[in-house]
């Protein structure tokens, strides 16, 4: 005879509960201010415990080291602006408004202080913890760019623009955007801009690159 006991309620969560994504979430954003405050090196465990308000059993049940902390806090972070960004319009009329909008989202978040510092901690360990950036560029900087190359070529797809190349069209649009104008923020030789300086910035690369990318226009 088969036995047919079914398993209770609590024996199957007990098997696999889910992970508490509150304290998840606790734990990440002490992590975060820690790093971003003190560097990679200079952060425990222990003290994001303290931090977060939790044991340190329970930190160490999310995430196995440090680097998988720190790898998960960069992919959060980095995670912000492709939520933000939305989808580029697939109107012909609306193309050089709507990378101006890109562009000033995206620098503006490059330029946020929580992201400037986790690209210190990045430049002053990276040579330590060579798997950790390859991380990060691939949460980061590589996955903003992938971002931005499908939009142009749904633009492209559209007829809206004419991309030979469009993962070169994406980096070249992308340091335009940014100029010198991060280096100097990043270095400490300039304050950030005011939101008519990006504006002008941006406005200036979008139309340079439409000047080498945009289409003809049949109807023109």
């Amino acid at each position: 005879m088969t036995d047919a006991r079914v398993p209770s309620p609590d024996q199957k969560r007990g098997a696999g509960r889910p992970k508490d994504m509150a304290k998840r979430d606790a734990m990440m954003d002490a992590a975060a201010c820690l790093f971003f405050r003190n560097g990679l090196e200079a952060v425990t465990m222990e003290a994001v415990a303290r931090e977060a308000g939790v044991s340190k059993v329970t930190v160490y049940g999310h995430f196995a080291t440090k680097e998988a902390l720190f790898g998960s806090v960069i992919r959060r972070e980095t995670a912000s602006i492709r939520q933000g960004l939305g989808q580029l319009p697939d109107t012909h009329d609306a193309v050089r408004q709507s990378l101006i909008d890109v562009g000033v989202s995206m620098v503006r978040f490059l330029l946020e202080p929580h992201v400037l510092a986790v690209e210190r901690v990045m430049s002053n360990q990276g040579e330590q913890h060579p798997k950790l950036l390859q991380a990060f560029f691939e949460a980061g900087p590589w996955a903003i760019s992938q971002w931005l190359q499908e939009k142009l070529e749904g633009l492209a797809n559209a007829g809206h623009l004419s991309l030979p190349a469009p993962e070169r069209a994406a980096d070249q649009l992308c340091s335009m955007w940014q100029g010198m104008l991060i280096k100097e923020v990043r270095m400490g030789v300039r304050t950030p801009p005011s939101d008519e300086e990006l504006k002008q910035q941006i406005i200036s690369a979008v139309d340079v690159f439409l000047a080498a990318y945009a289409a003809p226009n049949p109807a023109g």
